[in-house]
């Protein structure tokens, strides 16, 4: 394998999980996924999802208790810093995500799943 892609991993949004975060909101965050290095980029396998904007969330490290915080990129080209996500309904595609240098994250919907939810996720672009 190239070590410049990682291998598959599960994002679950476990409707049913007990909270791990102060603003945990268990229909909207998957698990803490550790893509097994640092990663510029992550590539996203959508399921079917309650139609929502889909992000990724990094964390410093792997502690439960830690809140993930949005990754936003700065666009040169403009005034500001944007959210990098995508909107879905029907599921079914890859999307990528430049997410800088992260090696814990969390997918997240900004609408509640009504049920559980498995994202495949995987690094591209190791930086370590």
């Amino acid at each position: 394998m190239n070590p410049g892609v990682g291998q598959w991993k599960d994002a679950l949004i476990d409707i049913d999980r007990d909270v791990e975060f102060t603003g945990d909101d268990v229909d909207r965050y998957s698990k803490i996924v550790d893509l097994g290095g640092v990663y510029e980029n992550i590539e996203v396998k959508l399921p079917t999802i309650t139609g929502s904007v889909v992000q990724a969330y990094g964390q410093q490290g792997n502690g439960l208790t830690e809140v993930p915080l949005p990754i936003n990129i700065f666009d040169a080209d403009a005034t500001g810093h944007f959210a990098h996500a995508t909107t879905t309904g029907p599921g079914g595609f890859y999307i990528t995500f430049h997410i800088g240098g992260f090696q814990f994250i969390r997918i997240h919907t900004d609408a509640n799943q009504a049920a559980d939810r498995t994202f495949s996720v995987r690094g591209v672009g190791r930086l370590s």
